[in-house]
């Protein structure tokens, strides 16, 4: 038996797009999976599909954004497949515009649903996953946006590199045991983000949707990479212990171009400060 055949995961999203994907590929896998989402209508069509497929599968209706569910969907997910080892953290929005244009209440959804809601999703399974002890795995959903800043983004990008050093830190933390991290940074992908997210500010603000852009968005969306794919990827990922997965080469040359202004600035530098003990420390293996 190929791990994680016989384990049981939580995907958040798992309504459509790459949670949908990696939901399809964890039951191609052998997997258990507590399907969780929002859109309770979804869900439940998903799992009719999972079901007729051979899958084990359980729907938990999930805000991810309020810290008051998290645990009963934790209970209730167990209830229904038994102890969860794997923990795909893959709800996200986007929204916004210019930064300037961004009003704060469209930039604390954002935050709330795309990093906040992996920090409390960790914190419900993490100590059930230490106490139960064997292997576990939590997989977070970043961005090339968490890797690469995009302009007219800049509220998504900020979640999305809050997300990838928060499952830097979370890994080094978790060396030494039995729990692994990855972090997807994937490409474009066709999701039905750019409606999801379109519909969701637009409640968020009370007003319409806006049309043109969410055919635009829709669109560019559409050209993107299979989710079934992306989520056969993921899990594959998963199972060798991959930290950072990627979907597509041609973001490269970007994340180099980040990279390289990083590198530049420290080699322009002339050492006034001196030695700077904390460098030194982690870069010896210590903590803080």
């Amino acid at each position: 038996m190929v791990w994680p055949s016989g384990e049981t995961a939580f995907v958040t999203g798992a309504a459509s797009g790459i949670g949908l994907g990696i939901a399809r590929a964890l039951v191609a896998s052998g997997a258990g999976v507590a399907l969780a989402d929002i859109d309770g209508e979804r869900l439940a069509e998903i799992a009719r599909e999972l079901t007729a497929a051979g899958g084990k599968v359980t729907t938990v209706e999930l805000d991810v954004s309020d810290p008051g569910q998290w645990e009963a969907a934790a209970d209730r997910a167990e209830a229904a497949l038994g102890p969860v080892s794997l923990l795909f953290n893959n709800a996200g929005v986007s929204g916004g515009g210019r930064i300037e244009e961004t009003s704060l209440d469209v930039w604390r959804w954002i935050q709330k649903i795309n990093i906040e809601a992996q920090f409390i999703g960790v914190s419900a399974f993490l100590p059930r996953f230490r106490a139960r002890g064997g292997r576990a795995h939590v997989t977070n959903t970043a961005s090339m946006a968490g890797l690469v800043p995009m302009v007219t983004q800049g509220a998504y990008v900020a979640s999305k590199f809050a997300s990838l050093g928060f499952s830097m830190v979370l890994r080094d933390e978790l060396r030494g045991t039995d729990i692994g991290v990855s972090v997807l940074c994937p490409g474009t992908v066709a999701t039905r983000l750019g409606v999801t997210a379109a519909e969701g500010e637009a409640k968020l603000l009370g007003r319409a949707a806006d049309v043109e852009l969410v055919e635009r968005n829709s669109a560019l969306l559409a050209a993107g990479a299979d989710p079934d794919r992306v989520g056969e990827q993921v899990v594959e990922a998963v199972r060798r212990r991959d930290f950072l997965i990627v979907t597509h080469r041609e973001w490269a040359p970007l994340v180099e171009k980040v990279h390289a202004e990083q590198t530049r600035a420290f080699g322009a530098f002339d050492g006034r400060h001196g030695v700077d003990a904390t460098a030194r420390m982690l870069a010896s293996g210590a903590t803080l």
